[in-house]
């Protein structure tokens, strides 16, 4: 199994979020992994879909690939809209596509998994109480309600337990 995280994805919600997806614009996106450039793309927007245009290197052949990528708009129920992707491989509405192997396509069309996916009921544990603890620190943020403290420090007593029993 193959993991998500490890590909270069593009994320719906970055694109909306940062105001890229008026028709007309045009935008390159790039990956990093560790300080070094791990791809780039160039974007182009039209009304309901985008273009892509990207190379992949397979077998050790470079090949330049210029993809669309269909939209979707759902309504919110407080108003304004949602874009989506439709995966050109299954048509599925997705707010994430993942170049795994020459094409962007979805999860579900490359069979990946989340990270998370493969973790053990001890990982999961441990990274949960993890979690709680790096938010609460050495005590009770600045600005958190002391009931919310409260339920969260509650939350990490029970993860602390709860990793310490799968240890056993």
């Amino acid at each position: 199994m193959r993991a998500i995280e490890t590909f270069n994805r593009l994320d719906i919600r970055y694109l909306q979020r940062n105001n890229l997806l008026r028709p007309g614009r045009s935008f390159p996106l790039s990956w990093t992994r560790g300080g070094v450039e791990a791809g780039e793309i160039w974007v182009d927007v039209a009304w309901g879909y985008l273009v892509l245009s990207y190379w992949v290197t397979i077998g050790g052949e470079s090949e330049n690939v210029d993809e669309e990528i269909a939209l979707d708009f759902t309504e919110c129920t407080y108003g304004g809209e949602r874009p989506w992707f439709l995966c050109p491989g299954c048509d599925r509405r997705v707010g994430i596509l993942a170049l795994a192997e020459k094409y962007f396509r979805c999860r579900h069309c490359y069979d990946l998994k989340y990270t998370s996916q493969f973790e053990t009921d001890q990982d999961r544990a441990s990274s949960k109480f993890w979690k709680l603890w790096d938010r609460l620190g050495e005590g009770k943020p600045k600005g958190m309600h002391w009931r919310t403290y409260e339920r969260l420090l509650h939350k990490l007593a029970e993860a602390d337990k709860r990793a310490t029993e799968l240890l056993i």
